[in-house]
């Protein structure tokens, strides 16, 4: 079992708990909470959706690759709700989570065939190159 950070609005985040039912989860509609709950908390992963806090996914994106204590700690931006940035300005919001240092970004709106199984999957993945790291 992960712990995970999930930074999104109550919409989203009803979506991303039942997806990663099993993991402990500490959920934030905040910037501040995030905040507090990187200063209080160890995380396996950060998974932030796109419409957190008024938009501010970027802004907790960089503050948590501007801390040597938290950068290490996979960054993963996520799109939910399919009416949320249609194309281009969804592939411009991938391609700045990645420069900005996020591991990826998910677009859960996307998934089609078992949404479940695909975030699981994925999420697995981020987790498995973190304990990897974190033994090596």
């Amino acid at each position: 079992m992960a712990k995970i950070l999930v930074a999104a609005s109550q919409e989203p985040r009803a979506v991303i708990e039942q997806l990663l039912a099993g993991h402990e989860l500490s959920c934030t509609e905040t910037m501040a909470q995030a905040e507090q709950f990187l200063r209080e908390r160890t995380f396996d992963l950060i998974i932030c959706t796109i419409v957190f806090d008024e938009s501010k996914m970027f802004d907790l994106l960089r503050h948590a690759k501007s801390s040597p204590e938290w950068q290490r700690i996979p960054f993963v931006c996520a799109r939910v709700r399919a009416h949320v940035l249609r194309s281009p300005a969804l592939e411009a919001a991938a391609f700045t989570c990645r420069e900005l240092g996020a591991a990826a970004f998910l677009d859960i709106a996307a998934y089609r065939v078992e949404p479940e199984r695909e975030m699981r999957h994925a999420i697995e993945g981020f987790l498995d190159t973190t304990s990897r790291r974190d033994t090596c």
